[in-house]
């Protein structure tokens, strides 16, 4: 009697965990019915995927201490310094491939198949870094809150102090070159008609009249568009709208049928313009200066330029 129960309770987990279970569950849920494509989901969409197997949520904010006072349910911590590690002296630079793998399999329990929503506070550039760091990995089953941590608190939706388990898995990558631009590449680069670099961060650090680096300025070239200006509100920020955004950067001459690439200074910022145009105004050719303005800086044989024009 006890073995026939033991083998009961063994196969409702089998089925529970099993793909075609998965894949039932997913489709009665519209938003997981197409996963295979990165997306902004508002904070409600969110309440009815909090306890899905197939979804992983990852709270990206800055402090490990407000995360315990209090986090979406089943969200895992992590924190976004772990995607910044040196190279050849370098600081806070893109991790390989293979630490990739073993951070989202291993620590968070990633799989390729699991479907990942990722959020922070101060207007998610915590939460879109890790994004293209997922780009970069060819996994495109994620979401981004819009809002992120300030509208799900601000629109009293559950909270919870729970530490989520889950088991490790196995995830496999494999890198887009396309998503990812490097300092020799731009340079080669430079002066094409058909490119458009944009540097994100703040117009001070653009014009070389702020920076910690040795040298100051920008990328030859590139235009200043901060990163902050597509999003609206006051203590809950969000994108602007997608009309808006279209006729926000068409007025830099940023349309689709030219090269984007985006830097700021180590990655994050320029995640966030990354994800607007690639994800939400889904512009076909759009890549991410990973070593930044760190990098660039640091070699005295790269072009530098002070001042506000490109």
């Amino acid at each position: 009697m006890v073995k026939k129960y033991l083998k009961g309770i063994i196969g409702i987990l089998l089925i529970s965990f099993s793909p075609s279970f998965i894949n039932q569950v997913n489709a009665k849920n519209p938003l997981l019915k197409n996963v295979n494509s990165p997306k902004l989901i508002e904070t409600k969409q969110l309440v009815n995927l909090i306890n899905q197997p197939s979804v992983r949520i990852i709270d990206l904010r800055s402090s490990l201490s407000d995360y315990l006072k209090g986090h979406i349910p089943n969200a895992i911590y992590l924190h976004s310094e772990n995607l910044m590690i040196p190279e050849r002296g370098i600081p806070v630079q893109a991790p390989d491939r293979i630490y990739l793998e073993r951070l989202l399999g291993e620590n968070l329990g990633i799989s390729n198949n699991i479907f990942v929503i990722l959020y922070s506070e101060k207007a998610n550039i915590n939460a879109t870094l890790f994004a293209w760091s997922l780009d970069l990995l060819g996994h495109k089953k994620f979401a981004l809150i819009n809002g992120g941590w300030e509208k799900w608190k601000a629109e009293n939706l559950p909270i919870s102090q729970g530490l989520p388990s889950y088991s490790s898995k196995k995830f496999f990558g494999k890198l887009i070159q396309e998503k990812l631009a490097e300092k020799r590449y731009i340079l080669s680069r430079l002066q094409l008609k058909n490119l458009v670099i944009i540097d994100s961060r703040s117009p001070k650090m653009y014009g070389g009249e702020e920076g910690d680096e040795i040298r100051r300025g920008h990328i030859p070239g590139a235009i200043n568009i901060f990163w902050e200006t597509t999003l609206e509100g006051n203590e809950v920020k969000v994108w602007k709208k997608k009309e808006d955004l279209e006729k926000y950067f068409s007025g830099f001459d940023v349309t689709r049928d030219k090269e984007i690439i985006v830097y700021c200074q180590y990655g994050k910022e320029s995640s966030h313009l990354f994800f607007t145009l690639k994800h939400i105004l889904n512009f076909p050719n759009v890549r991410l200066y990973r070593g930044g303005w760190i990098e660039w800086s640091s070699d005295i044989d790269y072009p530098v330029k002070i001042g506000y024009e490109p």
